[in-house]
């Protein structure tokens, strides 16, 4: 291959090659000169009274691969001085810092490849020694994590009209979660803070005084009490909003309920076939293909009583869809109240009651309209990333590597 085509596949602008050395089929050794004569002095920045004095040795340094081969720059480590400054320096090289064995191009890829997966896989894939990438890796990652995170903060201070979404997620379902503060005009992760009890969330706020200077409009979040009091306490003038797919959880899980209660009603075969199908029920109708509408038909006509059911549902989806503005949503949320009551079902009392209980912040939806959609999201690709690292036991690593995982596409 002729030195000019090796030059535009390795794209380093400030060498030029000299020759290539095939060491075996899966190993070259490439030979690189400087294109320059001579190098700026750092003293003075001048080049008029440099001089080279000799060749110290010749650096080994890995690049990136080229066709499944390894890649290994031969490079001359020229000895300059100045005559002006009486200072003695080696060359620099604008793809490598000094005293390094890897390129600039050749960490990031490897660090790339470390933080979709995981370093030991990355390590193996660039053949590379695990606990070398493990400590790049480490600095990276408080380096990047500090720059994503500073630059969430500042986006979200600026903005005039924020909107927060506030969820927990859990480390140990059942015993250990976290809570994710989240920008959702932005699309980014603030901040991660352990715990989800109101005097954890309250010493979160004393200590964090960037968090208490914010001026969201809006806030949405589930129907946690304990959220909506925290977020009363520090913004008093926002808009809470209860997030509508966990108010509409409540709905489904009701019909659910009156579906598990009639089953035993049923035939053997019509249970059966109802108990195969039952998550039709879930979905709104119109999202459903005509086949599966029709599936959907053949189970509600088992009982009158999960017809009218799942037709309350299906008013409550349009209900949040459909309402224009505030005034007109209460009465349609009045209509729909009455309507569940002749239901007579203790599972929809139960869900009425809630509904009642959080009935203003379920109407500010229409008033904002805001949903943690995106949030949730966000906490799958944090539960893949605690899969993948099998739940890094290191707290600040754990929450570096979460703003990384979340923020890097939006920042990156």
């Amino acid at each position: 291959m002729h030195n000019q085509y090796t030059d535009f596949l390795l794209r380093l602008p400030d060498v030029k090659t000299k020759q290539v050395l095939e060491i075996n089929e899966s190993t070259l050794h490439i030979e690189v000169t400087p294109i320059a004569v001579r190098q700026a002095c750092p003293c003075c920045q001048l080049t008029e009274h440099v001089i080279r004095k000799g060749q110290n040795r010749v650096r080994r340094i890995r690049h990136l691969g080229v066709g499944g081969q390894k890649i290994y720059l031969l490079v001359p480590a020229i000895r300059l001085f100045c005559k002006s400054c009486d200072c003695g320096f080696v060359w620099n090289y604008s793809f490598v810092d000094p005293g390094k064995r890897y390129t600039k191009a050749f960490e990031q890829q490897a660090l790339q490849t470390a933080r979709v997966a995981t370093v030991k896989q990355s390590a193996e894939l660039h053949f590379l020694p695990n606990s070398t990438l493990h400590h790049k890796h480490e600095q990276w990652l408080a380096i990047e994590s500090k720059r994503l995170q500073k630059q969430g903060w500042k986006e979200a201070a600026s903005m005039s009209k924020l909107v927060l979404g506030i969820d927990d997620f859990a480390i140990r379902k059942g015993h250990t979660y976290n809570t994710g503060i989240h920008n959702l005009r932005g699309e980014t992760l603030l901040d991660i803070l352990p715990g989800r009890k109101l005097d954890e969330l309250r010493i979160y706020a004393k200590q964090s005084p960037a968090f208490l200077a914010l001026r969201p409009v809006a806030v949405v979040m589930d129907l946690a009490p304990y959220y909506h009091t925290w977020i009363r306490e520090c913004f008093p003038e926002a808009i809470r909003v209860a997030d509508r797919f966990h108010v509409q959880r409540y709905v489904v899980e009701a019909v659910q309920s009156i579906r598990k209660s009639i089953t035993p009603t049923l035939a053997p075969q019509a249970k059966a076939h109802l108990k195969a199908k039952h998550r039709l029920l879930n979905p709104r109708v119109e999202s459903l293909s005509v086949e599966k509408q029709e599936e959907l038909r053949d189970i509600l006509g088992y009982s009158a009583l999960l017809k009218q059911a799942h037709a309350w549902k299906e008013s409550f989806s349009r209900w949040y869809d459909y309402s224009p503005n505030e005034h007109t949503a209460k009465q349609w949320l009045h209509h729909w109240l009455v309507q569940g009551k002749q239901i007579q079902h203790p599972a929809i009392m139960l869900c009425l009651k809630t509904i009642k209980n959080w009935k203003t912040e379920i109407l500010n939806y229409h008033r904002c309209r805001w949903t943690n959609a995106a949030v949730e999201g966000r906490n799958n690709r944090i539960k893949a990333f605690q899969r993948r690292h099998y739940f890094t036991r290191n707290r600040e690593r754990y929450v570096q590597g979460l703003l990384v995982e979340c923020n890097y596409a939006h920042y990156g």
